[in-house]
């Protein structure tokens, strides 16, 4: 039995936030704006542009937005997400940590693990990141379309 969540968020509302810690990897979510959805989905994001630099926040009109909205990706993400395990008998409780980007058509490119838990699991999480559907790209507030990159957590627990 697999219990998966994809780190529970607390307002019902999206709301943005700022995180100013820093983990292991060497990226400094500060970097990132926490963007908090009324499911279990937990998505931090960063406005990029044509060179891959930080624009500020204040210029974004609108964030890049998953067909159906972030209930609609937690669902996908929780629906595809497979891998083999070898040890069945097995308790496992983990965090595996992504990113992705968004890019100005709206495809998921640049899919990297930034903490890793197991290697099956780990490939797992990349492949359902890298198997979702294009997305509206995010958009400035003079209507040019900018890449957006997000960072994702996924925690989840496995009982015998």
């Amino acid at each position: 039995m697999i219990i998966f969540f994809l780190i529970s968020c607390k307002n019902s509302e999206k709301t943005e936030t700022k995180n100013n810690s820093e983990s292991e990897n060497g990226i400094t979510q500060s970097e990132f704006k926490k963007l908090e959805t009324n499911n279990y989905l937990e998505l931090e994001y960063k406005i990029l542009d044509k060179n891959d630099e930080q624009i500020e926040f204040s210029r974004l009109h609108k964030i890049a937005e998953y067909p159906g909205g972030f209930d609609s990706l937690a669902i996908f993400i929780q629906r595809n997400f497979k891998f083999s395990n070898s040890s069945d008998n097995e308790d496992i409780k983990g965090r595996v940590e992504t990113t992705f980007s968004i890019d100005i058509k709206g495809n998921v490119i640049e899919v990297e693990l930034i903490k890793g838990f197991r290697k099956n699991i780990d490939k797992a999480c990349l492949k359902v990141i890298s198997q979702m559907p294009k997305w509206k790209p995010a958009e400035m507030r003079n209507g040019e379309k900018v890449k957006m990159k997000f960072l994702l957590p996924i925690k989840f627990i496995m009982e015998k």
